[in-house]
């Protein structure tokens, strides 16, 4: 594997000072080769050709959720998730990767354009029933766990911009996977391909804006795809919001009007929604808004813990993925609450099943679900 510059920079600006010790991988494993500073050290060896990139290192390159908890920490900087994730592309340039369960979903999306091997046409299951356009300046882009795992959090959408008003289209068949597990495993060259298909779509139906409730989608539509558009000479020129940032807009100008929920919730900040886009507040205030008791975690917004279903973990190392989710289950167990909400459908159904091993009673939902409940 060559060491490119890039990766060089970073070996030699790392302090290792440690703080990135928050890394949910290490907090788990607790062996230094998972760590960001051990990961760095050992591309320092690999480089200096004294570690050999044996099986078990190039796993542990991808242990990791690329939740940025080491970047938020980084006392020199760095730029980790992206370094991980370039990391990961050049294991797979170099044929060391990808791993198993990460090929897998490749074949599958090759397949059927998402990570699940479902029919192109089963996007369309859950919109059954709802009126809808199938082009316009407004889309609303449900995301692969959305339409084919989670089709409750599509149909509350959907449900509560009816209630407002807002007119958004949907595409159907037409929508395609965002690419994002294939950028975070090391795979660009096929999330490339979901990009090309996803804008020209979009180019063609002349779309303007698009809105989603999945985080993973938002993260990359919002972050990654603009460098794409860049690095394959692409105009971009789409807004991309948050469902959250959306609704709370609503709520603002009296377009929905919640009812009280009169229980205590506690908030928990996807990694993609919220160390990596910053979007902290409007969640929270649309909890707010539901008159609600919202008790914070210890670990909250920069500092939160992650769920530890990103970065591909979840389809490759289940074990260390649930262990993951049981500390942060843990966490919201201790405020109190009875309703553990957040914006991610991935967040959802991990922590639901951490839940469940832990044997926990807690209501784990997504925002959008409850506010729909709340609202005539």
């Amino acid at each position: 594997m060559k060491i490119e510059k890039e990766v060089e920079d970073a070996i030699l600006k790392c302090a290792q000072c440690f703080y990135c010790r928050v890394c949910p991988a290490f907090t788990v494993i607790k062996w230094e080769s998972v760590s960001p500073r051990g990961k760095l050290y050992a591309l320092r060896g690999i480089k200096n050709g004294v570690i050999k990139l044996d099986q078990e290192l190039v796993e542990d390159f991808f242990r990791c959720t690329t939740c940025g908890a080491c970047e938020e920490v980084c006392q020199t900087s760095l730029n980790l998730v992206d370094l991980w994730e370039k990391v990961r592309n050049d294991l797979v340039k170099d044929g060391k990767a990808p791993l198993v369960h990460h090929k897998r979903i490749r074949d599958l999306a090759e397949k059927f354009d998402n990570p699940y091997g479902e029919p192109r046409e089963k996007r369309e299951e859950w919109i059954r029933g709802f009126k809808y356009r199938d082009s316009g300046d407004t889309i609303y882009f449900a995301g692969c766990t959305a339409s084919f795992r989670a089709p409750e959090i599509a149909k509350s959408t959907v449900n509560l911009f009816n209630k407002a008003g807002l007119e958004v289209a949907y595409l159907g068949r037409y929508e395609y996977c965002c690419g994002s597990p294939f950028l975070r495993t090391g795979q660009r060259d096929i999330a490339y391909e979901f990009f090309k298909k996803n804008i020209e779509e979009w180019r063609k139906r002349g779309v303007k804006r698009i809105i989603t409730s999945c985080a993973g989608c938002y993260r990359t539509l919002l972050l990654d795809y603009p460098k794409i558009a860049k690095e394959l000479g692409y105009e971009w020129n789409f807004e991309v919001l948050h469902s959250s940032q959306v609704l709370n807009k609503l709520i603002k100008e009296g377009k929905i009007s919640p009812r009280k929920l009169d229980a205590t919730v506690t908030y928990h900040d996807p990694c993609h929604l919220g160390r990596h886009a910053k979007v902290y507040e409007e969640p929270r205030e649309v909890i707010r808004a539901m008159g609600a008791n919202l008790v914070e975690m210890e670990r909250n917004r920069g500092d939160s813990f992650c769920c530890g279903s990103g970065g591909g973990v979840k389809s490759q190392f289940k074990d260390l993925a649930l262990s993951m989710g049981k500390i942060r289950i843990n966490e919201a167990r201790e405020t109190g609450a009875e309703y553990l909400i957040s914006c991610c459908p991935f967040c959802k159904y991990h922590m639901k099943d951490a839940a469940k091993a832990e044997g926990i009673e807690i209501k784990v939902v997504d925002l959008v679900e409850v506010l729909d409940e709340l609202v005539e």
